[in-house]
């Protein structure tokens, strides 16, 4: 995991940049990495040429895009 100001333990801030966007995906629903945030169809705000996300909609689609994900049960060895 990269270097975050966010903790697991913190709650949720309005805001996050790439890497930490990527932290709270990855503890709340799936493992995912900060250059995939950059193909998902978020706003995206650019204070200081800095990239931010809103976290609310971060966790919209995330959220969606893991309930419509396939699933299967796999075979019993």
């Amino acid at each position: 995991m990269r270097n975050t100001a966010w903790q697991p333990e913190q709650p949720l801030p309005k805001y996050a940049d790439r890497a930490t966007a990527a932290a709270i995906i990855t503890h709340h629903f799936f493992p995912i990495s900060p250059r995939t945030l950059e193909r998902w169809p978020l706003t995206v705000r650019r204070p200081n040429k800095a990239t931010v996300y809103e976290v609310n909609e971060l966790m919209q689609y995330a959220e969606a895009k893991l309930q419509t994900a396939y699933a299967y049960k796999q075979a019993e060895s």
